[in-house]
Order: structure tokens, then C-alpha cells, then sequence
């Protein structure tokens, strides 16, 4: 207490006039320094910390006298030993370093910067002190494990796919071609058949052209056996070649579902496989103390 009245002091003896060399001038406009000086002190005293800091500040703008700084940081330390803003230990600091500066600049000032320097360590201290902590991000969690691949899974479900349409289309070539085989069979039967449409010529002497008609043959009648004839005939081309078409289809489809039972059978065994390296081997083994648990899990 008795430094902080001495400092009081000593700064109301340089209130009332500026410091020698102070480049900045005063305000045209401020009040006498000195009376704000004693305003302030005497706020000060009295506990009227708020009020006591803006007669100092006051005082100070007008003045430019350095050592006023002092009463300005020691009143805002005061406040924030009240009210524990902050701000207000970092206004307290401010002032009092520009004050450690402007005593060591100009001796002539007669102030010890040395007092001010164990004030200016018990600010630091609490500015440690009220320092909110670091925030640490959490790191991020790491990636979730791939689910295992079941190496054997797309080739199952390729001989899968290549069963059902190798299945089907062996079925459909097989059916159709044998329902056209069928009616080739058929219209061969009513061509070269007993009482088919050859015997029909031979007996009514009609040739496969008008020029063959034997002498005596009904024309329109042979005519007609042979319009017949060319129209059998012509189905029955078509029928065989449907047949035979769809035959080859049957054999494709045939050799899909082969290839598609090839695949599903590898997939399978490699799934099998697989499966098998996910589980745990475990093995007992006896030893001088009991029994040993060995194994992969």
C-alpha cells in the first residue's frame, strides 16, 4: 500500500504538465489535467474504481504525462480483482508495460521501473491462471474395417445366371424344335405317305409339270395336285429349318448350362474355401502344465 500511495503521489507532481519531449500535444479542448488528476484520486480512495479510471484516463490524454499510467493500470487491476473480467487484467497490463517503457526511455522521469515489474508477473500469473484451455480436436475415429469379400460370391451368382438362361433356352430350343420337327414329319408323310399327294399324281398320270401329264390326265386336277404339292413342299422347308434352328438354340442353351454349372460349382468351392480361413482353428495341446489353446481367431 505504501508504493501504490508514493506512485499516487509522485504522478499527481507531473499531472499538471506535460512530459518534456512528448511529441503528442494536447487536446485544445481538455479540461485542466491537473483537477481530473485529483477527481480520479480521490474516486480512487473512495472506491469508485469505474469512475476513478476514466478521470485517469482523462487526466492522461490531456497531459501525456506517462506516469499517470501507473494509477490507470493499478485502478484496473482493482476493478478486475472486483468484477474478474478479463479485459479488464489485459487493459491493467497494458497500461502499466507503456508505463515500465516510457520510465526506462526518459530517466529523468525519477520513477523505478523495478516496482512496477513484480505487479506486471502477478498479472501474467493470473492471465495463465484464467487462460481457457486448449481445445484438443478428438481425432477422428478410424475408418470402419471392410466387411470380408466373399471371393467365390460373383461367380456363384455368374453360373447362376448362366444356368437359368442356358436352361431356358435349351427348353424352348428343344420344344419348338421338336413341335416343327414333328410337322416336317407330318407334311413329309402327306407328300411321300400312302395316298399322299405323289401317289395322287402317279395315279392320275399327272407330272410334276403340265408337259409330263400323261395323255387323258385331267389338267385341272393335276394342276391342283401340284399346287398342293409346291405348298407342302414349301412348309415343309420351313418347318425343317425351324427345327434344325432351334436345335442349335437347345444346344447352346445346353452349353450355357453347363459352363453356368462349371462356374457355380468353382464359386462354391471357393467360398467354401474362404469360409473355412474365417474361422477360428483352434487346437488343445497338452504341455507340463495342462492343456495349451493354440490357434488363429
Amino acid at each position: 500500500m505504501l508504493r501504490l500511495t508514493l506512485h499516487f503521489v509522485l504522478a499527481a507532481n507531473f499531472a499538471v504538465s506535460p512530459v518534456s519531449g512528448s511529441k503528442d500535444k494536447p487536446a485544445s479542448n481538455c479540461r485542466n489535467p491537473s483537477a481530473l488528476y485529483e477527481e480520479g484520486l480521490k474516486d480512487y480512495e473512495q472506491k469508485f474504481t469505474k469512475a476513478a479510471i476514466e478521470k485517469f484516463e482523462a487526466a492522461h490524454k490531456c497531459s501525456k504525462n506517462p506516469l499517470i499510467l501507473y494509477n490507470i493500470g493499478l485502478a484496473y487491476k482493482r476493478l478486475y480483482d472486483a468484477e474478474q473480467q478479463p479485459d479488464l487484467l489485459h487493459n491493467a497490463k497494458k497500461a502499466l508495460v507503456e508505463y515500465v517503457d516510457a520510465i526506462e526511455k526518459d530517466p529523468t522521469l525519477g520513477a523505478d521501473p523495478e516496482e512496477v515489474k513484480p505487479v506486471l508477473a502477478e498479472i501474467d500469473a493470473e492471465l495463465e491462471r484464467i487462460r481457457p484451455p486448449e481445445v484438443v480436436p478428438e481425432p477422428e475415429p478410424p475408418p470402419p474395417a471392410p466387411d470380408p469379400v466373399d471371393p467365390g460370391k460373383s461367380r456363384r451368382l455368374l453360373g447362376i445366371g448362366l444356368m437359368s438362361g442356358g436352361g431356358a433356352l435349351t427348353i424352348v430350343g428343344v420344344a419348338v424344335g421338336a413341335a416343327f420337327a414333328s410337322k416336317g414329319a407330318n407334311l413329309h408323310d402327306q407328300l411321300n405317305g400312302d395316298g399322299g399327294v405323289y401317289d395322287s399324281l402317279e395315279a392320275g398320270g399327272c407330272g410334276l409339270s403340265v408337259d409330263a401329264d400323261a395323255p387323258g390326265a385331267d389338267t385341272a386336277a393335276c394342276d391342283s395336285l401340284r399346287s398342293q404339292r409346291e405348298g407342302l413342299v414349301g412348309d415343309g422347308t420351313r418347318a425343317n429349318g425351324v427345327a434344325f434352328g432351334m436345335m442349335a438354340v437347345g444346344v447352346v442353351g445346353l452349353g450355357l448350362l453347363i459352363g453356368g454349372a462349371v462356374a457355380f460349382a468353382q464359386g462354391k468351392r471357393a467360398t467354401s474355401e474362404w469360409e473355412s480361413s474365417q474361422r477360428a482353428r483352434v487346437r488343445l495341446l497338452p504341455t507340463m502344465g495342462g492343456l495349451l489353446l493354440q490357434g488363429r481367431f
